[in-house]
């Protein structure tokens, strides 16, 4: 597969929007031969993603703006504006959302758009039924802690 140069503008790209996070994929699979996603996260003061890890998915955080709190392993960090992190497979984290924030979210390799997708396609029931949301976390490589 050949690659070209791909321009997302601002406030543009693949868009799932949900009562704590409004995401925008800016860079997905296809786009990046595979080998990452890159996601914009609008986090609200009520984001929450429980404790889990990724058996074959590194993920790199940058905090744009806001206050967000990441347990790694058995380390609370506070990220605000400039801060990265960088989470290799299989170390257990969880994110808090500590105020508004917005976080460029660095998946690779690439597949994190497939979650987003598989969960845009759930019912509220589906969502709200542990057995189906597990299952679709694990066919996505989430292992819920």
């Amino acid at each position: 597969m050949e690659e070209k140069p791909v321009y997302t503008p601002a406030g543009q790209g693949r868009e799932f929007a949900w009562q704590s996070d409004h995401a925008y994929v800016k860079l997905n699979a296809e786009e990046s031969g595979g080998r990452y996603t890159l996601v914009e996260d609008n986090l609200t003061a009520v984001f929450y993603l429980p404790r889990h890890l990724h058996r074959l998915h590194a993920e790199t955080f940058y905090v744009v703006s806001g206050k967000v709190e990441i347990q790694v392993a058995d380390r609370a960090l506070i990220l605000t504006a400039g801060d990265t992190l960088h989470i290799p497979p299989g170390t257990p984290h969880e994110v808090r959302c500590l105020e508004p924030a917005r976080m460029l979210t660095l998946c690779h390799p690439a597949g994190l758009e497939k979650l987003f997708e598989a969960y845009a396609a759930m019912s509220e029931a589906d969502m709200a039924d542990p057995d189906k949301l597990n299952a679709v976390n694990l066919a996505h490589d989430v292992v819920m802690l």
